[in-house]
C-alpha cells in the first residue's frame, strides 16, 4: 500500500491560499490489515504534530480536520473489523492493532476538544456556525475512546468524565444539545450532541469490567441502535428516571439514591430504550442467534428494567501478599498433593495482595505490566488463609500504574482432583485429570467438574474415579465453556449390571 497516497499522510491543514485536496476514493479490500493499520498510524502522527503546534483554528483549519475525520472513518472501521476477526487472545497482531485503534481515537478526541476550546475563547472568530458540528464530533470521538477504553479494561479517570460533561455543556448553553448532525463517514445516521453524551453514560451503566470484549462490542451496538428514544431532563421524576448525572463534577452517572451531593444534575431513564429494545428486535431473529447473545440481552434488560446492581454482601478488608495461579493446568497440579512442583514449575504463578473478601467472593490486585493475560472468565487459584480458593474472575479495572483491581467469583474452597475416565469404545481407558467442585448456589449445593477444554464429552458419559473408586456420570449442559476450562455440573447414573454366562 502506496500510503503516501493517502491525503491524511500530507500535511494536515492546507497552507494558507490553498485548498483542500479533492476527495479520493481508496478500495480497503485491495490492503492488507497490517498497510492499514500502518496508514492509521501516520494519521496519529500526523495529529500529535498538528495539536502540539497550537494551530490558529480559522475556517480552512477546521475544514480540513472535518475533512480528514469523514476520510479516515472507513479506513479505522476496517481495521476495527480487522481486530475484532482475531482469536480472543493477547498477541504481538492483536496488541499492535488494538494500540492503534486506541491512540486513533485519543488523538481524534484531544484535537476536536482544542479546537472547541479554541473557538469558544476566540468569538472574534466569527465561526459559530462551525461549533455545533465540532462539538458534536468531539462528543462522539471522547464516546468511542471510552468504549475503547473499556474494551482494554482500563479504569476511566474523573478529568475525562469531566471533559464530556463540559463538552455537552456547550452543546446546552449554545442550544444546540438536540440538533442531528451527520457523523463521520455514516449516512442516515445523524446523531444528536445529547445522545452521543448519552451513550457512554449507558454503556457505563451495563459495568463494562465485568463483560467480556465481544459483550461490550455488541451491548454498544444496542444503544447506537436505540439510544436516540432516550432524552436528558433537567427536572427529576422519580418513576420516569434511573441515573442522574453532575455537570460540574468528575463522576459517571449515578443511580439516583447514590445521589447525595449538591451540582448541576441531568437525570436519565431507560424505560424508552428498552421499549425500543422490544419493538425493534425480530424475536426470530433472536432465537437464531447464538446463546451468549440471548444470556447477553437478557442481563441488559434486567439492569436496566430493575434496581441498579450494587454489592449485596459487605467486604472484609484483607490487605495480604499470596500466591495466585492461573489457568486449569497449574491450578489443578497445585492442589494435587501427589504432585511435587516447585513454585518456578508453575506456568503461571503470580503473587497478588488480597484487598477484601466477601461471601460471594474476594478482590485482589495484581501487577499486570509484564505482560499477564487475564480476562473475564479466567480460572484463578488462590492460597488465602490456609485454604485455596477457585474461582472465575468476573471484573477487571486496569490503571495506568501497571496495577490491576480484579474481582473473582468463588467457585469452591474444597475442589478435589479426580479422573474422568472415558466409556466410548474407541477410547476405552482414557483418562482426563479433572477437578471435583462441591459449589453452593441459590438452589442449594450442585455437584461440579472442571476439565480442560478440548475434551470430547462423548455424549456426556464418564467414570469419575476418585480414590479408587469409580462412579458413572452424564455431564449436563457446561455452566462455563471457555478456551482454557469447562464447568459442568453431573447427574449420578446407575452402572449397568454386566450379564453372568
Amino acid at each position: 500500500m502506496d500510503i503516501r497516497s493517502l491525503p491524511f499522510v500530507a500535511k494536515l491543514f492546507p497552507a494558507a491560499g490553498d485548498g483542500l485536496a479533492a476527495p479520493v476514493k481508496v478500495d480497503l479490500e485491495n490492503y492488507t490489515a497490517h498497510e492499514i493499520c500502518e496508514s492509521v498510524e501516520h494519521l496519529i502522527q500526523t495529529l500529535v504534530a498538528a495539536r502540539k503546534k497550537n494551530v490558529e483554528w480559522n475556517r480552512p483549519n477546521i475544514e480540513s480536520l472535518l475533512y480528514q475525520d469523514s476520510f479516515s472513518a472507513p479506513i479505522i472501521n476496517r481495521l476495527t473489523q480487522h481486530y475484532l476477526a482475531l482469536p480472543p487472545y493477547v498477541s504481538s497482531v492483536s496488541g499492535g492493532f488494538l494500540a492503534t485503534i486506541s491512540g486513533y481515537w485519543e488523538e481524534m478526541s484531544e484535537i476536536h476538544l482544542q479546537s472547541v476550546t479554541y473557538l469558544i475563547s476566540h468569538p472574534e472568530s466569527r465561526l459559530d456556525a462551525l461549533l455545533p458540528l465540532l462539538t458534536q464530533r468531539a462528543l462522539y470521538h471522547h464516546a468511542m475512546q471510552m468504549k475503547w477504553l473499556w474494551l482494554r479494561y482500563q479504569v476511566i479517570p474523573p478529568y475525562f468524565w469531566a471533559r464530556l460533561h463540559r463538552l455537552y455543556a456547550v452543546a446546552e448553553k449554545y442550544g444546540f444539545a438536540r440538533a442531528l448532525m451527520p457523523l463521520p463517514g455514516m449516512e442516515h445516521a445523524d446523531t444528536s450532541c445529547e445522545t452521543l453524551y448519552l451513550r457512554p453514560q449507558m454503556l457505563h451503566s451495563l459495568r463494562p469490567d465485568t463483560l467480556q470484549p465481544h459483550e461490550i462490542e455488541q451491548i454498544d451496538e444496542w444503544i447506537v441502535r436505540w439510544s436516540k428514544s432516550v432524552l436528558l431532563e433537567r427536572t427529576l421524576i422519580s418513576e420516569k428516571h434511573r441515573y442522574g448525572v453532575n455537570l460540574k463534577a468528575g463522576d459517571p452517572p449515578r443511580p439516583l439514591a447514590m445521589l447525595n451531593e449538591p451540582g448541576s444534575y441531568r437525570y436519565w431513564g431507560t424505560g424508552l430504550m428498552l421499549a425500543a429494545m422490544h419493538a425493534g428486535q425480530d424475536q426470530a431473529d433472536m432465537e437464531d442467534q447464538d446463546g451468549w447473545r440471548q444470556v447477553l440481552w437478557r442481563r441488559v434488560v434486567n439492569d436496566w428494567s430493575g434496581t441498579p446492581p450494587m454489592r449485596q454482601h459487605p467486604r472484609q478488608i484483607i490487605g495480604k501478599q499470596t500466591e495466585l495461579f492461573l489457568g486449569f493446568d497449574d491450578i489443578r497440579s497445585r492442589i494435587d498433593r501427589h504432585v511435587a512442583r516447585r513454585p518456578h514449575n508453575f506456568q503461571n504463578l503470580q503473587r497478588c495482595r488480597v484487598r477484601d473478601e466477601g461471601v460471594e467472593g474476594v478482590g485482589i490486585s495484581l501487577n499486570t505490566s509484564d505482560g499477564v493475560s487475564v480476562a473475564i472468565n479466567s480460572l484463578i487459584g488462590i492460597n488465602f488463609d490456609r485454604r485455596f480458593l477457585v474461582g472465575v474472575v468476573c471484573r477487571i479495572r486496569r490503571h495506568e500504574s501497571g496495577w490491576t483491581e480484579i474481582g473473582i467469583r468463588r467457585l469452591a474452597e474444597n475442589a478435589v482432583p479426580v479422573k474422568l475416565e472415558s466409556i466410548n469404545v474407541n477410547l476405552a481407558g482414557q483418562m482426563v485429570d479433572a477437578l471435583y467442585l462441591s459449589m453452593t448456589g441459590p438452589h442449594g449445593r450442585r455437584r461440579c467438574v472442571l476439565i480442560p477444554a478440548g475434551i470430547s464429552r462423548q455424549g456426556g458419559q464418564w467414570r469419575l474415579v476418585s480414590q479408587g473408586r469409580r462412579h458413572l456420570i452424564r455431564l449436563r449442559a457446561p455452566l462455563k465453556d471457555t478456551q482454557d476450562y469447562v464447568l459442568a455440573d453431573f447427574d449420578g447414573l446407575v452402572e449397568p449390571e454386566t450379564p453372568t454366562a
